[in-house]
């Protein structure tokens, strides 16, 4: 078990494929909306369900090792309030499903949480299409050969190089008005990034965590 990792399950699309890897994880976590929507007809067991409860359904009955987390913050999301809470249990990466599909407001809201906590917290999201986050300024990935990958700029990005893909990238910059590197191909194992200024957003397509 990795004693500063979390499963956390928000209120998007449901995943086609759970994780098996339960064993990996300190903590397994869901958003209130998550688990009522979806989460509770799986055979994973929370240990918290999280948020302002606008969507607990009083008649579904909580395992018993489940614990409520009452968090009745409307300054913040239930994505965000999950996130802190787990983080004062000492929590640094969470693998995060449910975070896509459905609202796109909802998506985008989760986009903009991520990007203001990533320089503190390793996020990884899944879906049913691809794993996406925010780049480091200096970061390797792995195991991703002959997959699909865009780099999304969410703000100018800087002297950005990246290597083991198609079409390489040296000392470049993008912009969502201008140049962008999108529908990549990984040509090596591993795929290489560097860049210095800015909010770069990495899609690896059919990239799941059982990979």
């Amino acid at each position: 078990m990795q004693s500063n990792k979390t499963l956390l399950f928000v209120n998007g699309e449901p995943p086609e494929r759970y994780p098996s890897n339960l064993e990996n994880y300190a903590f397994i976590a869901a958003t209130d909306g998550a688990y009522h929507n979806y989460l509770y007809t799986s055979p994973i067991i929370p240990n918290y369900i999280i948020g302002d409860l606008d969507s607990f359904d009083k008649s579904r009955t909580i395992p018993s090792r489940t614990e409520i987390i009452h968090t009745p913050d409307q300054n913040k999301t239930d994505f965000e309030k999950a996130i802190l809470f787990l983080a004062n249990k000492g929590v640094k990466k969470f693998d995060i499903f449910g975070a896509s599909g459905h609202a796109s407001d909802h998506f985008l809201g989760n986009l903009s949480v991520a990007m203001h906590y990533y320089h503190r917290f390793d996020f990884t999201f899944y879906d049913n299409y691809c794993q996406f986050f925010f780049s480091k300024k200096q970061q390797t990935i792995y195991d991703i050969k002959n997959h699909i990958i865009s780099f999304i700029p969410m703000s100018k990005v800087t002297n950005l190089t990246i290597t083991g893909v198609k079409y390489p990238l040296s000392n470049a910059t993008i912009t969502l008005r201008g140049f962008i590197s999108l529908r990549n191909k990984a040509i090596k194992n591993s795929v290489e990034i560097s860049f210095k200024n800015g909010y770069l957003l990495v899609f690896v397509e059919n990239k799941s965590i059982q990979d």
